[in-house]
Formats: structure tokens, sequence, C-alpha cells
């Protein structure tokens, strides 16, 4: 089951000199107080993108207190004004609520449907994610992949990793084990440590690929070096065993 988009936060960067820690916070407070006090007279001019710089800052306490009921103000009025990224956020926070509104599916896919109409993929993959679970509108495998589709040709990794595993299952598609292997190969090469660990299980097994355990066993293993739990047991279990390596009990312990 897919998880709903996690935001990012934006960083300070001290960009030249050499100054204390203490000198460097000072400065990073000084900058973000003036560049939110800016944020809030642009903002109350009606600057949309302002608004919605300054509703990410309260929602995750970027250079000011966070504050989810002021989040959520300043992302419905950027919504109202019609911008996607403010839409798909409020969609988010009417999803969980974040002790600001009740849950409200209806008004989460309201939204959401809002801004993925107008090719936003962030919202695009959401409202995957809500007919992939049944929230707020019927499960349906097939609208889910359909929307994943869209957010995956956009190129976001973790919509192309959901795409391959309805491939490869045949859930909300036909099973296409060739499909399968392309979209996990384009989450994989950015980096998608779940979409390197299920193309190095096709390699190792052949499945749907001319089996290659060398190929495989790269991929596995640099899931398990970015942390993934199944990758890192498929590596014990492949040295414990010496398949596609040299059997080494050590190695499989130490994974």
């Amino acid at each position: 089951t897919a998880a709903l988009l996690v935001l990012s936060s934006p960083v300070l960067a001290q960009t030249s000199g050499v100054v204390s820690p203490q000198a460097v916070a000072d400065q990073n407070l000084k900058a973000e107080t003036a560049d939110i006090a800016t944020l809030q007279i642009q903002a109350t001019a009606g600057d949309v993108k302002a608004q919605v710089r300054l509703a990410d800052d309260y929602f995750i306490g970027n250079g000011i207190g966070q504050d989810y009921a002021k989040a959520f103000d300043w992302y419905k009025k950027a919504a109202n004004a019609g911008d996607p990224e403010a839409q798909t956020e409020l969609g988010l926070m009417y999803a969980k609520g974040y002790d600001v509104t009740p849950v409200d599916y209806k008004e989460a896919i309201h939204w959401t449907r809002i801004a993925a109409d107008q090719g936003y993929v962030g919202a695009q993959y959401n409202l995957g994610v809500a007919y992939d679970n049944g929230l707020g509108v019927p499960a349906d495998l097939q609208t889910a992949f359909s929307w994943y589709l869209k957010a995956a040709t956009q190129g976001y990794d973790i919509a192309q990793f959901n795409v391959a595993t309805m491939f490869e299952a045949g859930q909300g598609v036909l099973q296409d084990l060739a499909s399968a292997r392309d979209w996990y190969q384009k989450a994989a090469d950015q980096g998608n440590a779940p979409a390197r660990y299920n193309l190095g299980n096709m390699y190792l097994t052949g499945r749907g690929v001319d089996k290659d355990a060398a190929k495989g066993l790269a991929l596995v293993e640099a899931s398990a070096k970015q942390g993934f739990p199944l990758a890192q047991s498929r590596m014990a279990g492949l040295y414990y065993t010496g398949e596609a390596v040299a059997q080494d009990k050590v190695k499989a312990y130490a994974w």
C-alpha cells in the first residue's frame, strides 16, 4: 500500500566565510525572520506563491513557530486562487486533520482532483493512493493505476515503483513483466531502494528478464546499503546459501 506524499523542507545554507556555529545560527535566524516578514507582507497583498511559501513555513516550522492552523489558512487562500501545490497540500490536511480540521476525505479528494486535473504530479500520485486504498472514493485499482501512471510519466519515482509493482502483479492492469522491468528501472535509476530490490530479484530469479546474477546482486546490494530491510534480509540469505555470491556466513550474519 502506498504512502501519502511527504513534504520536503527547504534548508538555509551558509555560502561564504568561516564563523562559529552560534554565529551561523544567529545569522540564519535573522535571515529567516526577515524572509518571513517579507513573505507575510507579500502573502497579505495577494501574492499566491508567497502564500504557499508562508503556508509551507508554518507547516514545517521553518523560521517561524510551527502552526498548522495558519498553514491551513494560507494553503486555503492559495488553493482558492488556483494554485495546484496549495490545493494538493490542502487536500493532505483535510485527509489527516492535523488537529485543525476534522478529517474529511470528501474535501481531500475535491482539492486533490482539482490539482491533479491541472497536471500537478503530487496530486496525481495522491489521487492514485486514494483509489488504491479506498480513501474518500471507492477502491478502484484500474483508476489508481491510471493516476499513478500519469505521475510516473512525469518522473515521480514512487509512482514509477507503484506502476511497476502493478504491472508485475497484474493489479489494475494486465500483467506485463517487461513493462514492470522498465518502470522498476526508471525508479531504480533515481535511487528508489524498493525498486532496486524488486528489479534485483527479477534478475536474480530470471523473472521476466534474462537471468543475470551479477546485475541482480548489484541492485539488491545497492538497495540494502540504502537501509531497505527486505534487501538487507535478502543479502543475508544470499551469503548464507551461497546464491549469486561465494558462501560467507560471517557476511550473512553481518547483514
